[in-house]
This record gives C-alpha cells, structure tokens and sequence, in this order.
C-alpha cells in the first residue's frame, strides 16, 4: 500500500476504494490524486466518523488518471451511478429529487412533489433538495395571497377560510375572486422562480438583516431559511432553463503543456472531448473544428427533446458549475445556432474561436468581458 501511495501522480483523476473481496466500496475524484488519497491514510484528528468506519474495510485502491478536474467529475459521476457503491451511499444524501408543480386549474395550490407525471401542470425543476424546496414553497404560501386550505378541493365557505380572516388568502372560497385576479399573483410567482424577478430576493434579504437589527432571531432564522431555499430554486431553475435552450458551448481548457482540452457541449450534453495539441498551424485547426462541428451537431440534430431528466441533472451541474468556477482560465464559446446553419457561417465562428486561443496563448489573460464568442 505505501509503495503504491507513492507513485501516485499529482494529476487530476478519480479513486476507487476496495475491500478485501475486491468489491468497490467507494468512488472520489480529486485535482491533485497524490494528496488526496494519502490523506485516508495518515492519522487526522476530527475525521467524520463514516470515514473513519471506510477507511477500516479499505485493503487496496485504484485509481484513473484524466487530463482534467472535469474529466474527473464527469467520470467520477458515471461510476457512482453505474457501480453504486456501499460509502458514496452512506457519505453522499441519495438525492430525492424534487418539483414545484401549478396544476392548470382557475385557483392553483402551489405544491412541491416528487414526481413529473405527464399532465398539463407547470413544473419547475427538477431539485436536488427536498428541504430547500419545501423552504421555497413555504415562502411562496406565506408571501402571496394564495390558496393554502389543506382540502384538495375547494370548498365554499361565506365567510372564507382562517387564512383569509387573517389576510394571508384572496379568500376564493368566497366566490367573489375571479381566476383572472387569482392568476396575477400565479405569475408573479413564476416570475420569480424564472429568475425574472429578484428583487423579491433582495427583498427578503433586506428583511432578515433587519430583523438581525432589531434582535428578532426567530424571524431572521425564517427567514434564513426562505432566502436558501430560494436562491436553491432559482439557481436549479436556471440551471435547467439553460440547459433546455440546447446552446452549443465549445470549451478549451490549456493543459500543462502545450496542448489543449475541448469539451463540445450540447444543452446538457457532453458530445466530444479530445486534447489537441496547440501548436497546430490555423488551417489543421480549423479544418479539425469544422469537423468536429459538423460531425457531431449533426448527430445530435436527430435526437428530438431536451428536457432536463434528473439523470441529466447531475452531470449538467457538474459541467456549469465548473465553467462558472473557472471562467478565468477556462475559454468557454457560445455558439449561436444561427452560425450553423451553412459553410461560411461556420467557417467565420471557427476563424473567430482560432484568434482568440491564439490571443489567450500569447497574452495569458482572460478579460471578464470576453469569455463568450455571441
């Protein structure tokens, strides 16, 4: 075990833990292999007691190097859910994925649910967190005046429900709301959970530092707890609203050496990945993106829908995530559909891609404002 901690590279990869029988009891990813499989095995004070218990079934490990922290996480991902195992289970929440659904009815609940059956409701997800969508809709029954009677039905009453008598309703068990009314306040909750909307956000951001301000802990912790389960929501919802839009991104990471690492993207898809060496003349590189485009977009032309299924969702996040984080070193290009449609169109985005690695090679900076090829 020493002998093989000790070749371990310091390169991005992924780690599989096994028992005595060979069973693959664990699956991490790590930037640097080398430090972070040799931290299981050197005594630390405070370890989670979980860990403690693994690192007592561990005998042996393997390991795979990959050119990149992506590659890592991408294939860190795959074989958590193709191998399923024992402590990525225990260690990791099993993710319940969630809803926030608004039946197609004149006076809608907004509920969350754990499952998109295929009816006419809107739906908005899917969510990773089951509490911080229970904390958004909470919110959302608390701050708009709409239908909160646990009856699935709705029942008519003269003089309406508790929840009217104290304000917090329209009161359409009444029967003097019209749908068109109850829909105003529908849309201003869509709105928000587009992402259209944040000053609601900021809002309620206002109203937690001054209830910290007046000392009134229990409503700030409130509305704590509002404000994540939003910003879960809205950051998710975004997420998938960029991925259905089915943009193609072409992502160039440089590698240690003189190479480079493209990721072609596809909604929520990763279609390609290769490293290409950077000291290719501009003809070989742009006949090589050519192709690749045209190769692969073409494919992917036939494949009909795109909606996000929460098997997607994690490698989605995984892949967003990381070209928000490293956007300063990562070259990231959107490619407008439009630009695809025939030869001289594509030709002048992938003449438009080459000078501007040629300029990240030579000036080795990546300016905010020109991360995006539009």
């Amino acid at each position: 075990m020493k002998g093989k901690l000790k070749q371990l590279p310091q390169k991005p990869g992924v780690y599989m833990m096994l028992d005595s029988l060979g069973n693959i009891i664990y699956v991490g990813k790590a930037k640097n292999l080398k430090n972070r499989v040799s931290q299981y095995f050197h005594h630390q004070k405070d370890r989670d007691p979980k860990v403690a218990e693994m690192i007592q079934h561990i005998h042996s490990f393997n390991y795979q190097v990959t050119d990149t922290e992506l590659d890592a996480l991408i294939e860190e991902c795959r074989l958590i859910k193709e191998i399923k195992p024992r402590y990525n289970r225990q260690m990791k929440n099993v993710k319940r994925y969630m809803y926030i659904k608004i039946p197609t009815e004149p006076y809608p609940k907004v509920i969350a649910v754990n499952e998109k059956t295929e009816d006419d409701a809107i739906y908005y997800g899917p969510f990773t967190s089951q509490n911080q969508v229970e904390k958004a809709v909470q919110y959302l029954k608390d701050f708009y005046p709409i239908r909160k009677c646990t009856s699935s039905r709705l029942v008519k009453r003269v003089d309406g429900c508790l929840f009217r008598q104290l304000g917090k309703c329209l009161g359409v068990c009444t029967g003097n709301v019209s749908p068109e009314e109850y829909w105003m306040y529908i849309e201003r909750i869509q709105q928000l959970l587009n992402g259209n909307s944040l000053d609601t956000v900021q809002d309620l951001s206002n109203k937690l530092d001054t209830a910290i301000e007046n000392l009134e802990f229990e409503k700030a912790a409130n509305y704590r707890e509002y404000y994540l389960g939003l910003r879960h929501v809205i950051g998710k919802q975004q997420l998938v609203q960029s991925s259905s839009k089915n943009r193609t991104i072409l992502v160039v990471e440089f590698l240690e050496d003189t190479r480079l690492k493209l990721f072609l993207i596809k909604g929520n898809k990763l279609l390609y990945r290769k490293i290409v060496d950077r000291a290719k003349s501009e003809i070989e590189m742009r006949l090589y993106l050519i192709k690749v485009f045209s190769d692969k977009l073409l494919v992917t032309k036939k494949n009909n829908g795109n909606r996000l299924t929460p098997e997607d969702l994690d490698e989605a996040q995984i892949i967003y995530s990381y070209l928000k984080k490293n956007r300063n070193r990562v070259l990231c290009f959107w490619i407008p559909s439009t630009h695809l449609k025939n030869e001289s169109s594509l030709d002048a985005v992938v003449l438009k891609i080459i000078t501007r690695i040629r300029s990240f090679i030579l000036k080795k900076d990546l300016k905010e404002n020109d991360k995006w090829l539009c």
